[in-house]
């Protein structure tokens, strides 16, 4: 005899998930869209334009996570200013190591600082990490001892420290010039040095050549938050998170970045409108490949990481401003 096949349950969407609003349809960004039926205990919407469906979640970084309750928890955490390692939130959720390892990079993704202009006093300088591979075994490279160091840019003003990938080599003078100079605004006072070590005689000379008005003492204040925002960025890396593959070292940065804003977001609930972070999740590795063969970093050796989706979301627009490997505009 044929069984009927049991029909999967879905869990519901918390209250705070089924009021979100919804500006413009996903799949094409149209704002021509109306009501189209229900999703378990959601509105569906369809678009007139591309006549495609979707939820308010839909692309958000709990698209198709069917722990819903937990994974908020989990926002609720980060956003608060807990870090928890992937080992703890696989233990604490009651959920697998890989699940564990999806759901933060999701909710870093979220989590980024709005883009503001640098004011008063801001100190630039390069941080180097190692090329890192963690996680890809079945990757063996040959020239490992030959490969570049990775550069961040770490920008500090007076309100936070701003840690942005930039390139890899040995210089970063020219790309920031390029990205950073012109959020500096015009009567702060701009120092940058293409080295790691900043030294307070550096400081102090430009000040000098520029007849600044700005006390020694606030300078070496701002010098020495500096330093110890750098040195505590890649404790955080190298130390508690174990180190940090290349592929997400922006993401990481990003979220260390929002740590350090002391500014929690008021309704947590809101970073779900954030459509695109479940589709970036998706292209990381599109855009860690794109990124080795712009740099010629052993293209002939790649690998791609084979994971199974219920969903390419293809249909899904990808059209964002950086991309998190190196920055640069998508054209």
């Amino acid at each position: 005899m044929n069984q009927k096949k049991k029909k999967v349950k879905r869990n519901p969407f918390p209250k705070e998930i089924v009021n979100l609003p919804i500006k413009e349809c996903p799949h094409c960004g149209s704002k021509h869209f109306v009501k189209f039926g229900k999703y378990v205990n959601v509105s569906r919407y369809r678009c007139k334009i591309c006549r495609r469906t979707f939820i308010p979640t839909s692309g958000s970084s709990i698209h198709y996570i069917n722990k819903k309750e937990k994974f908020l928890q989990l926002f609720d955490m980060f956003n608060s200013g807990e870090v928890l390692t992937i080992k703890n939130i696989s233990k604490k959720f009651g959920i697998s190591i890989l699940t564990a390892f999806d759901w933060r990079h999701k909710i870093f993704l979220a989590l980024q600082l709005v883009k503001q202009d640098y004011e008063s006093v801001t100190i630039a300088n390069k941080v180097s990490f190692n090329f890192s591979e963690k996680g890809r075994k079945q990757v063996i490279r040959s020239f490992k001892r030959n490969l570049p160091k990775v550069n961040l840019c770490s920008v500090t003003d007076s309100r936070l420290t701003e840690f942005k990938f930039v390139n890899v080599g040995d210089s970063i003078s020219k790309d920031f010039y390029e990205r950073f100079s012109g959020r500096v605004a015009n009567k702060s006072l701009l120092f940058f040095k293409d080295d790691e070590h900043i030294l307070v005689e550096d400081a102090k000379r430009l000040v000098k050549e520029k007849n600044s008005s700005i006390k020694i003492r606030r300078l070496e204040k701002s010098l020495k938050t500096h330093r110890y925002k750098v040195e505590e960025f890649k404790e955080f890396i190298n130390r508690f998170m174990r180190g940090v593959a290349t592929k997400y070292l922006q993401v990481y940065a990003n979220f260390y970045s929002f740590l350090q804003s002391l500014k929690s977001v008021p309704n947590y609930y809101k970073l779900l409108e954030v459509r695109l972070a479940w589709i970036k999740y998706l292209k990381m590795e599109g855009l860690y490949r794109d990124f080795l063969q712009r740099n010629s970093i052993g293209m002939d050796e790649y690998v791609a990481i084979k994971r199974k989706w219920k969903s390419k979301n293809i249909r899904f627009k990808f059209n964002y401003e950086e991309n998190l490997i190196n920055n640069y505009t998508i054209l």
